[in-house]
């Protein structure tokens, strides 16, 4: 009988929320309600406000607001009611799991049915009390609503912010923007944390600018178990010579009510060791609003800078953002003191034979594997041109233009106060990337005399067919003839790793998951290759060679009109390029030492060690450029 009138008292039970004293008066407005999806509940925030004048209140932080409610149960029914609220929002989120009446006299109900019903919680969440540039100081307090889904069970919670957003670009490397990278990134770890389990918040998913309150709030109103926020830019708050303004830090507050400085640290190591850039100083910053809003551990990571050349190449490249979301996930797990996966099994894989010679391209332009790797290096009339690094008088590292002849034991710079990138070059001209010169296109002869700029605007990932220049500007493909002149539009198709072949242009469509997509010149036959997501990829002929991210980043091959897919090793594949016999490859599984197979997958050889983190393969005059080293082919 006890057990029953415990039972019966529970399922009526009668909650009244209190003010505190000293706390903004009502009638309070509801500006909007938040609903976030997660693993194994559905979380329900309503949002409480109140405005009250500033002027001469200092301590703003003393200042709460504690929602009136009334809580109500019954057998597989939830009503909560707010009192002395006015509902403002403009639509209620998609999905809501609740319904939402007007009972009039300022209240709200909120009504749960639902056999989860009893087991739901219903807490508050506080928000910081700031005051605005208008001198108001802003209150809010979340309802939050706490709906179990299936069996009860706790998995871990991020919250991952892309930085910036909407009108707030962050930093801008000409046609490189920081919110773009950020988002890039999040997107990347998200998908690798739910993979192990995780619930993931994401801030944003698309070109949006969530307030920075909104950000911190996710967090606490989920209760997750880390946040972190996505940048790549930052300097210390102090004056600090541009010789330190590049290379990777976190960012932390000590003051929080769950500092994260360990965090930081382990973060810290984890993107060093998979970029391969400058440590720079961890910086404590308790003003910013994202680290001190938020009641949960946080940091802020600073992969690269951006205004560095080095740095803004280096996280073009859709490989190192997949290596900085995986170093942020690999960070989180040791701070939980979980063990990181090791490598994978070696495969052998047994493919029908195709050609053992892959051809040639059919254009006078560089080798199509070299344009795929960023033009570090090409050959031209018996000269190996390549891309140097030198310390510049700022103390960064740029990559500087030289040729020598080894038959000759030559060697000269050029283009001497130009930082280059995406090399090509015909039988009697160089065209590159100057980013001395805002990542304009320039071309320039042999000797690296003549040097002009061919477009006013930004372009990378340069390719030659035939007559015509082949770019990628504003993340888009377009053509213009390589002496210059009209520029045409190929496809409005978000594009990487974008290299032409004969009448054809390949590319990851980075608007389709980054999918192997082709189109020829003429914008006309746009087709999907494969649906795999890609690394990275290399045409050759009739072939398309790729890193297969949807299965673990292994190395694939497929015929250039989607027939004949099959995969080649089964390692961790970055970089990739090829000459008349062999595929190179970065391996990621053997800390990205150098590797070579055959088209049909024998002969697997490792050729060189690696280091810190992947760069680009070239190819030319026989021998291999890696890592600033040659080598000669065997």
């Amino acid at each position: 009988m006890r057990a029953f009138i415990w039972l019966v008292c529970l399922a009526t039970s009668l909650v009244w929320g209190s003010a505190a004293v000293g706390a903004a008066a009502p009638p309070y407005s509801v500006p909007e309600i938040r609903l976030f999806e997660l693993q194994e509940r559905t979380v329900v925030a309503v949002a409480v406000e109140q405005r009250l004048p500033g002027p001469g209140v200092e301590n703003v932080l003393g200042y709460r607001l504690t929602p009136l409610f009334e809580e109500k149960r019954t057998a597989g029914r939830l009503e909560v009611t707010l009192a002395d609220v006015t509902p403002v929002w403009r639509e209620l989120p998609a999905g809501l799991p609740l319904s939402v009446e007007n009972p009039g006299g300022n209240r709200l109900k909120f009504v749960l049915s639902s056999p989860e019903a009893a087991r739901t919680q219903v807490t508050t969440v506080r928000r910081k009390t700031v005051k605005g540039r208008d001198d108001m100081i802003r209150l809010r307090t979340y309802l939050v609503l706490s709906i179990p889904r299936g069996a009860a069970k706790k998995s871990p919670t991020i919250v991952i912010d892309p930085g910036h957003g909407g009108e707030d670009t962050g930093a801008v490397r000409n046609f490189i923007r920081e919110k773009d990278i950020n988002l890039d990134v999040s997107l990347r770890a998200s998908r690798l944390f739910r993979e192990k389990g995780w619930n993931v918040v994401l801030t944003r998913t698309t070109d949006v600018e969530p307030s920075l309150l909104d950000r911190a709030d996710a967090a606490n109103i989920v209760e997750a178990t880390v946040f972190v926020s996505v940048h790549n830019n930052s300097l210390p708050e102090e004056a600090i010579p541009r010789s330190r303004q590049f290379g990777t830090t976190v960012l932390y507050n000590s003051a929080a009510e769950k500092p994260a400085a360990d965090l930081a640290r382990l973060m810290q190591d984890e993107l060093v060791g998979a970029l391969g850039t400058q440590r720079e100083v961890l910086q404590d910053r308790p003003r910013l609003v994202v680290l001190n809003s938020t009641w949960v551990p946080a940091v802020l990571t600073e992969g690269i800078m951006m205004p560095n050349a080095g740095n803004a190449k280096l996280i073009l490249d859709r490989i190192q953002r997949q290596r900085t979301a995986e170093a942020i996930l690999r960070a989180i797990e040791r701070w939980r003191g979980q063990s990181v996966a090791g490598a994978a099994k070696a495969f052998r894989p047994a493919l029908p034979p195709i050609s053992p010679l892959l051809p040639l391209p059919p254009t006078a332009g560089n080798f199509a594997g070299n344009t795929a790797n960023r033009g570090t290096v090409g050959a031209q009339d018996g000269w190996i041109y390549y891309l140097r690094k030198a310390d510049s008088l700022q103390g960064e590292t740029e990559e500087r233009l030289w040729r020598f002849r080894p038959d000759r034991f030559l060697s000269d710079q050029l283009v001497k106060d130009q930082e280059v990138w995406d090399v090509n070059m015909t039988r009697d001209s160089l065209y590159y990337a100057n980013w001395s010169d805002g990542q304009k296109i320039y071309r320039a002869g042999l000797d690296g005399s003549r040097a002009e700029p061919l477009t006013d605007g930004p372009a990378q990932q340069l390719s030659l067919a035939g007559d015509r220049l082949v770019f990628v500007r504003n993340r888009q493909i377009y053509t213009m003839p390589k002496q210059g002149g009209p520029v045409f539009q190929v496809t409005e198709d978000v594009a990487e790793n974008t290299v032409a072949w004969g009448d054809w242009i390949y590319y990851a469509n980075g608007s389709d998951a980054f999918k192997p997509y082709r189109i020829k010149l003429d914008g006309t036959g746009r087709m999907k290759i494969a649906d795999d997501e890609t690394l990275f990829l290399a045409v050759a002929g009739d072939w398309l060679f790729y890193s297969n991210l949807s299965d673990g980043e292994k190395l694939y091959r497929v015929r250039t009109d989607g027939a004949q897919r099959a995969k080649i090793a089964d390692d961790r594949v970055g970089y990739l390029n090829f000459d008349a016999n062999f595929l190179y490859y970065t391996n990621t599984d053997a800390g990205n030492a150098l590797f070579r197979v055959k088209p049909d997958g024998s002969g697997r050889v490792k050729l060189m060690d690696g280091g810190a983190a992947p760069g680009p393969i070239g190819i030319a005059g026989g021998k291999i450029y890696y890592r600033g080293l040659f080598e000669d082919l065997k």
